[in-house]
Parts: C-alpha cells; structure tokens; sequence
C-alpha cells in the first residue's frame, strides 16, 4: 500500500433539543464493553483555562501534554499516527494513536467525579472525558450543560455572540468584529423575539413531546448557568472563594482568564442562546449552493466571447454538474434536478454584467465608526471569518469550504471478523480548545459517547451507541437560491434601487427591515471609546437581502433564500432517534433517524451487521421554469413547489463493490451538484481512499490495522502527484531531464511525508518545482495552459480555485477543485486514452499543440525555481516543510504547537463491533449515581490473535513541547 504508484460543521454542529422518554425506558446491555470503538480528539478535552493555569503555561501561552491538564494530552497521540509506517501498523500500536471509548467508566477508572446536584453524576477518565448519568432525561441534559461548560465555557459564550450578530458587543468594536457581525446578519439574522419564536415553532412541529422538549432544554441551560457560576462566582454576585481577591484572580480562580482580560463577565443563558449557536453554523455548513450570481456572470463572460449557444456548451463542459467519471458515495442512481445552464428559461434573472449595486442587509444604519463598504453579491467574497479576541485574532474558519471530513466504511464479507470495519470523522477545524467537545450520556433514552459543538452537547452528534456507531461527511447539497426581487415604490413612484418595496405578483410589499443595534464598550478585543454599531436587515418572503442590483436596467433586490432559514433547530428529531438505542437498532432505523435533519450532510452507520449511507437535506424542488445554476425571479411562479421526499434521498446500503466511502465528494449517479459545486469531476481526493480500499481487499480480509493503514495513507499522500502528474509526464515526454527524475520519482512514491521528522520532505526538491508548475508564484499554472488555447484570457476568469493546498494551514486539502478535473480529462483526450463524456472541444488542441503548451509551461516553471533556489541544479532545491504545518486557532489565551500536514479528520473513530444486541433482551438504564460496571477491556480481534490490553487507556507523550519559532 505504502510505495504503490497511487474531512465552525463543519460538520454543521446543531443545537439538538431531544424529546425525554418516559423514566422507565429501556436500554439494552451494551457490546460496547471497551475496545469495540477507539477514538481521538485533538488537543484534548478540557478547554478551559483560569488565571492560575495561565500563569503555570508561562510567557510562551503554548499548552504541554501536562499543562494544563487534558489540554493537550491527545494533541501527540495524533500526530503521532504520521510518524509511522501505514503498512506495519499493528494491534499493539493502536493505544499509541487513539483511546478507548466506551460509553460507561467504571468507577475505579475514574480520576474524578462531580454530582452538581441530587440525580447527576459526572465522572471524568484520565483524559479528562465527562461521563454523565442521570436518574432522569433532563438529569443528563443538565448534567451535559454543566460538563460543557466545565470544558468550553469562553469558547461556547464566544460562538453564542458571534451567532446572534453581536461580536463586537462582546469582544469589542474592532473592524474584524464587526465585519464577523455584519456577515452573519446576511447569513443568518434574527431577533431576540425571532429566535424565541423559531423554538416555539419547533415545539409545535413536535405537539406530543414538547413539554419534555422545554424540560430538557431548560435543564441543559440550568446546568450550563450553574456552571458558569461554580466557575465565576464574582461575575453573578456571588463571594469568591476566602483568600481571592478579584483583581488577582477576575472573576475567580478558575474563570477562564479571557473574562477577566475582557472586563466583560459572562451572563446566563437563555433559550434564544441555543438558536443563535445552531444560526452560526447552521448558516454556513450543512447547506449548498447560493451562489448563482457569479455563475451568471461567467456565463455572460463566455456569452460575450462565443455567443450564448457556444458559451451554454463551454459552460456545460467545466460545469461537473453530473459527470460521469466523478467518484460517488452510492453506487446506485438517484436523480436530483440535472437541467443544463439557459438563460432563456422564463425563471432566470441575469443581473446586468456591469449595472450598479447598493448594499443592502449589513450596510451602516449610523454606526459611530466607519464600516467598510459591502462587496458585491456576485464578486464571491469570503465571508468574514476572523475576530479580534482579548489575546489575538481568532479564526473561526467560517469563510471557506466546509467540507473537510472523510469515511471509510467495509463490508462484512471482506473482512476478517467477518463484520464490519469502519474509520471515520469530521473535521471542523484545527482550534485550541476545540470546537468539537467529547461527551458520554447514559440516561432513560440516551446512551451514546461522541462529540458534539461547544454549547450543543445536550445529545451526541456524532459518535456511537451501544452497538452501533455513526459520522458525517458534508454534502453541499443544492438548498440555497440566488432570488431576485422586482422593486417598487409604495408611494406609486418608478422604482429606483433606493425603493422601499418589491413586487409579491403585481402588489407592491413593504421589506420587512430594522436596525441591529450593538454598544460596543472598549476591551482587550477592540480598544478605544464605546461605539455604537447600526446595521440595516432587510428580508422579503424569500429570505435575507444581500444587496440591490439591476436586471436589464431595471432596479432588483438580490436575496439568498436558504431551506433551513428560520428552522435551524427543526433537525432536533433525528439526532434524538441516533442516541435512543429504543429507536436506533439496524441501518433501517438509521436511515429514519437522520430522515428528520434538514441540513445536508453524507451520513454513514455501521453495527456488527452492516454499513449504510444516507444522505440528509431539506431540498427544494424547483418549479418548471427554474433554472438551478442562474438566479431565479422572485414571481409565485418559480416559488418552490416542495422539497424532496424522503425515498429520493441518496442512500447505499452494503454495496457489492465490499465498501462506502466519502471525503465530501459526489453523493450518488444522477444526483446533480449544487450551482457552488464545480468540482464533482474524475479527480477527487476520495479517489485516495477508493484505491487502499480496493488494493486492502485485493489483498485478503480486511483487518482493523490495515484500514486505519489505509486512511493513515491517504492522509499523507499529494493526490495531484498521485492522478495528475503521471498524465502531465506522459504529455510532457521529457526523459532526459533531470527535474523530470525528480518528478517521476515522486508520482511513484506520492506523499508529503516527513516520517521520522528530520524537518524535509522525502521527495522535497520534487515537491517544491511541482508546486510551482501547477500554481506558480507569479500566478501562472499549467492547468490554465492546458485550456488557454481554447479559452483565451477568459481561462484567468474562471471563477474556481486552481487548487486547494496544505499552505493554507488547515490540513484539509485537495478538496472541490474542477481544475483536477479539468486537466485529466484534456490531457486523457490528447493522449488518446479514454474520457467518459468528453468535452465538447479540444480547448489544448492535438497532442503536439497541447504538449508544446505544457512544455513551455514547464520550461518556465523550471526557471522560476532555479532562481527562487538560487540554483540551477534541482538536486540542492529544498522545501521548506513548515509552511504546509497545521497551524491551530487559539481560540483563548493558550494554544498549543504546530504539527506536520495530514490530510485527516480532527475527531476519528476507529470502530469494530462484533457482537450485537439480542432481540428480546434488555437492560435497564444505569441510575446514578451507578455506572454499569464494565469488564476489563479488550481490543477485539481483527484477524489476528487477540491481543490483551487490560484497562487499555491511551497515554500521552508527557515531555514538555519547545515553545514554536
């Protein structure tokens, strides 16, 4: 496997109000007695950090493995997995990557306990997880509030802000800040009045459970309040411990430091809380599509150039919407919208190329400072991701693609348990604390262990039961329209783009608009007087408008219509259903369970038994006249007729090809791509993990090292060296050149992998020359060169990113990115190799054109190396390894060190139940403060001998970490 030639949520975290089932439910006994699911979450679990730790860090404000404790502890743990060989990994090793993780903690196991009142225990392990029992349900949900905010207390107040728009009132008026605040009012902005209002719909969507809803709710808010105030007494009224005075340790000795450096105390939470935490991630992940305008202004690009009927097959041919070649999650059709680009469709809205705009929602309502002006909607700007925190700038990773986690899942019949074998995980981000938290619930109706997002943790979102386990991968599937809306003047004036309504039929209707209001006091975030910060929301019948524009001359407002707008909290049913082992018994009921989640997401399950795949999502169904990849009028006729019935949904269950897959590519044949999703093309880093599977079942039964070698593999592996550069050597046929060498020797052996971190890369001087030929630092590329041909300048127009690398700091890397794509299948064509649904003209020429254009391309990125070296002889060029390091966000006063690139997800279950639970049989829920005790733990066998690991716990390196350069 090893030398062959060859995952802010994202997962999108949810705030999940559970319905309670009555006390006497029934729990069965649990396979999971150690060993049958390891996992790990880097850096480690607690996330806190008081005055006291703070000081203990030190100046360098960077954690140890010990200090402070469980901060950092499984940070080593997980690099660690990068140092070794993939194909000698062995039973044995495993304790050194992950930890155990069963549901219950026997009591001798644990290093401490907290009964935070009458019918709650929380017991911690080594690692510091919470296992939290309860007598009753909303025993549990209080006693998840209170773990949860043990762990992430200024981190989960932080994500609360942000999501109910008001970052500069908590971190101060910086322009980051309100920058953050002004895009998640065009994201996701609600009113106190509103966000109480989304819950009482949820509550009437759910009559019959609604008074045990609002119970758990309040409990877990209960629990969150008490702990705020067992941690910061001084910030409620409440006397400091004897012997602490309040300027030296701010709000109490263990209050995390960052309150006492904002001079801003925490405060309660309420129920509006929890929606606007669920608004913040809900508006960014688990949603696709939405960004019709710049796919609008390409085509009219194209339009000016070859004319509309040319420009529609140009379109087509870079678009991926449903290409054949793209590798997909379920092996079996199912067909999602598919219409190809017209403009002529009665439903499409083209905004005018260069018309004037007007911001809109976001823009100044007399703020105090000056606010920088709003992009145009069409422009594809990032969204806003970093703020000003009291210790540094804060990126919350809220601007970019989402789509950063990965499964791989095999079947029964191919490996050597005989039952399944399963590693996956989703990434969120690389953060210090994690945005992710780790949490065991045992209660009436839940017993699971997993993770969840910080201020969430009332059920586990991602993780396993009793004898089944389950993760996500995103989806981006098409739920987010561009709508344009006519304007119209209620006083019965022509329409400017000043208007103050806009046409529902032929009546004019007045924007439903006010003024967010924040007082933005100074602080450690934002220096300086108060200012008050006055934003304008303005939302028609559609959604939030984004800015005021012009269809043929003609005045519009520009609004983004999202299905899950308004419901963020509606998807509360299926994540109860995937912790209730009453509910959760076989794939069947799986794929009910997360029926009930609006948002988009690749779900996949496995027990002793088998895997299965579901794919989630409110998705529109669009009204004849409709055109997905343009923007649409906001006329009754091209409204949503509906949303897809459940029966549609993308879903596989044991697939004969012996394995599921997914690193956030296609869901399934036939099942089109969202108008943002361009990169559903041949090459997908997938493919890293669909080629070790099938060589590991080629091989013989799958044992349980071997998958975690497999997905280890991939994780270190540069998938352009591994699919592309082989076809750009063919082309380029150069064989006497010595940086030729360089490169063929690198496609045989494809990673970026410095194993026993002498600080270089095997294949360094091959790395550096490829990376600048395929994205050079003075912009040029050669996969621009292999289509400019053709397209001329307009190649420097496609509005896709020619690459997605590990530079960018955030592991995740070769993901969405057409211009793989792009490049196989033009550099197959003139090689004469096989191309399913080739394009429609040859934009390299023939073979000797195309290879002159790469060559030229290469002789030039030859060059531009020799003199960045300093030398012409490509044997001396180096890499300097460190700028592709995983660079985590410290999201608080200490964080901890960088660590070598992998492609991998930040929470990653390792799963292998053989036993399941009996039909008839079933044992009564643990009731504190009883644990379950569960036996000595034991790694399963996967093949080999069964190795004894009794009372396996996962060490941490313990010596201290040099503070980083």
């Amino acid at each position: 496997m090893r030398r062959r030639p060859a995952l802010l949520l994202a997962l999108a975290p949810l705030v999940l109000l559970a319905p309670s089932v009555p006390a006497g439910a029934q729990a069965a006994p649990a396979p999971d007695e150690g060993g049958a699911v390891l996992n790990v979450l880097p850096p480690g679990s607690r996330g806190n950090v008081s005055v006291p730790q703070a000081l203990a860090v030190g100046p360098s404000r960077q954690a140890t493995p010990t200090t402070p404790r469980n901060f950092a502890d499984q940070l080593e743990m997980y690099d660690a997995l990068a140092t070794v060989d993939p194909a000698s990994i062995t039973e044995e090793d495993l304790p050194r990557f992950y930890k155990d993780a069963a549901i219950d903690l026997p009591e001798d196991q644990a290093v401490s306990e907290v009964r935070p009142r009458e019918g709650v225990v929380i017991r911690r392990d080594r690692f510091g997880v919470p296992f939290v029992t309860g007598e009753t349900a909303e025993d549990v949900a209080y006693g998840a509030g209170y773990a949860g905010t043990q762990d992430r207390m200024f981190l989960t107040d932080l994500l609360r802000h942000v999501g109910a728009a008001r970052a500069a009132e908590f971190l101060g008026a910086s322009p980051a800040n309100v920058a953050m605040d002004r895009g998640q009012l065009r994201a996701a902005a609600y009113t106190r009045e509103e966000a109480d209002a989304q819950l009482d719909r949820v509550l009437a969507r759910y009559p019959d459970e609604a008074p045990a809803l609002l119970r758990r709710l309040d409990a877990f808010l209960e629990g969150i309040n008490a702990a705020q105030r067992a941690l910061c007494p001084g910030a409620f009224g409440l006397p400091l411990p004897v012997g602490e005075s309040q300027p030296g340790a701010g709000f109490g000795p263990d209050c995390p430091v960052e309150y006492a450096a904002l001079g801003n105390p925490p405060t309660d939470f309420v129920r509006s809380d929890v929606v606007y935490i669920a608004s913040l991630v809900g508006g960014i992940f688990g949603k696709g599509g939405g960004t019709e305008a710049r796919n609008a202004r390409w085509f009219q690009q194209l339009a000016r150039a070859y004319g509309v009927e040319a420009a529609r097959a140009v379109f087509e041919d870079l678009r991926f919407r449903n290409d054949p070649e793209a590798p997909t999650s379920a092996t079996r059709p199912f067909p999602y919208e598919g219409a190809p680009v017209d403009p002529t469709a009665p439903g499409a809205a083209l905004l005018d190329l260069d018309g004037p705009t007007r911001p809109s929602t976001g823009a100044d309502a007399g703020s105090s400072l000056t606010l920088p002006p709003a992009l145009p909607l069409a422009a594809a700007a990032p969204r806003p991701a970093v703020v000003d925190g009291p210790f540094g700038p804060i990126d919350l990773g809220l601007g970019g693609d989402p789509g950063m986690s990965n499964a791989l899942l095999v079947g029964a019949d191919r490996t050597a348990t005989g039952s399944p074998l399963v590693v996956f995980g989703p990434q969120t981000g690389y953060f210090t604390p994690q945005l992710l938290t780790e949490v065991s619930l045992r209660g009436p109706g839940i017993a699971a262990r997993g993770v969840s997002f910080a201020g969430t943790q009332l059920v586990v979102q991602l993780g396993h039961g009793v004898d089944y386990a389950w993760s996500a991968t995103s989806a981006s599937s098409d739920n987010v329209d561009t709508v344009v809306e006519r304007l119209c003047s209620l006083d019965g004036s022509p329409a400017t783009l000043d208007s103050d309504g806009y046409l529902v039929g032929s009546t004019c209707t007045p924007f439903d608009s006010y003024v967010h209001e924040e007082l933005a006091l100074p602080s450690a975030g934002g220096q300086g007087p108060p200012q008050r910060v006055r934003l304008l929301v303005e939302r028609t019948r559609h959604g939030i408008v984004q800015e005021r524009a012009t269809v043929s001359g003609a005045p519009v407002a520009v609004v983004l219509q999202r299905s899950t707008y308004g419901r963020e909290l509606d998807s509360a049913i299926g994540f109860a259903r995937i912790n209730d082992p009453d509910f959760t018994r076989d794939a069947a009921s799986f794929m009910r369970a997360f029926a009930g989640v609006d948002y988009t997401f690749n779900w996949f399950y496995a027990d002793a038994r088998d895997i299965a795949y579901y794919g989630s999502g409110l998705l529109p169904v669009r009204a004849a006249g409709h055109n997905p990849d343009l923007p649409r009028w906001g006329d009754p006729a091209f409204d949503w007729t509906g949303f897809l019935p459940e029966e549609r949904h993308a879903r596989d269950l044991n697939p004969a090809q012996g394995f599921l897959s997914s690193w956030n590519n296609k869901q399934a044949p036939a099942f089109s791509a969202a108008d943002g999703t361009w990169g559903y093309g041949p090459v997908y880093r997938s493919l890293l993990l669909d080629r070790r599977v099938r060589d590991l079942m080629a091989a013989g039964p799958v044992t349980r090292t071997g998958l975690v070698g497999a997905v280890a593999d991939a994780a270190l592996a540069d998938l352009r060296a591994e699919v592309l550069l082989p076809l750009l050597l063919d082309v380029l046929d150069l064989p006497a050149s010595p940086e030729v060498a360089l490169l063929r020797a690198w496609a045989a052996d494809p990673y970026r992998e410095d194993r026993d971190r002498d600080g270089a890369y095997t294949h360094a001087a091959a790395i550096a020359l490829f990376d600048e030929w395929w994205q050079g630092a003075d912009g040029s590329s050669v996969a621009r060169e292999v289509l400019r041909p053709e397209l001329g300048p307009l190649v420097d127009a496609l509005p896709q990113p020619l690459d997605d690398h590990p530079r960018l700091g955030l592991g995740s890397a070769w993901n969405n990115v057409a211009w793989y794509g792009y490049a196989s299948k033009e550099l197959r064509r003139v090689l004469g190799r096989p191309v399913v649904a080739a394009p429609s003209r040859a934009y390299c020429g023939d073979l000797t054109a195309c290879r002159a254009s790469v060559r030229a391309s290469f002789t030039a990125a030859v060059a531009r190396e020799a003199a960045q070296q300093g030398t012409p002889d490509s044997s001396r060029w180096t890499y300097a390894k460190a700028q592709d390091n995983i660079r985590p966000t410290t999201a608080g006063v200490v964080g901890t060190r960088q660590i070598d690139w992998q492609n991998r997800p930040t929470f990653q279950q390792v799963v292998a139940f053989t036993a399941a639970r009996s039909e008839g049989g079933a044992a009564p829920v643990p009731r504190a403060p009883s644990v379950v005790a569960a036996p000595v733990r034991r790694l399963p066998a996967t093949g080999l001998p069964a190795v004894a690991l009794g009372g396996v716990v996962l060490l941490g390196v313990a010596a201290a970490l040099r503070r980083r350069g």
